[in-house]
């Protein structure tokens, strides 16, 4: 059975799992406090409405790298063309760990996916 608690989640991950995903975990509570994470589909999301297919950022974890999923494809697909060291996965970009600048590409890019779903958050970025 899976981590019913995001904390859950994150505790079953090796240390650099626990790395990359916490600091992504962290950076959306910084930035966008209002919008509270849940398991969904057995991993932290980020849901901007009330239901998943009105929008959604996720996290989770894999073996060579971590995925930041994204509800919207034409945004995925424009972000992935400016990230050449990841790979698109299914409504997601795979990060390799290690890849602190792709992270922070990534993070840079979310107040632009937000704002696809009208979603006004606290960010300063």
């Amino acid at each position: 059975m899976g981590a019913a608690s995001v904390s859950e989640y994150v505790a079953s991950l090796n240390e650099e799992q626990r790395r990359y995903v916490s600091a992504f975990i962290d950076f959306m509570s910084a930035e966008y406090p209002q919008v509270i994470p849940k398991i969904s589909f057995s991993m932290p999301m980020w849901l901007l409405v009330k239901k998943m297919y009105e929008g959604y950022v996720a996290v989770s974890a894999a073996k060579s790298h971590f995925s930041i999923h994204f509800s919207d494809e034409e945004f995925l697909n424009r972000l992935s063309e400016s990230l050449p060291a990841c790979k698109k996965g299914k409504r997601c970009i795979n990060i390799p760990y290690g890849d602190e600048e792709s992270l922070h590409a990534v993070e840079e890019r979310i107040s632009d996916f937000l704002k696809i779903y009208h979603f006004e958050g606290s960010s300063s970025l």
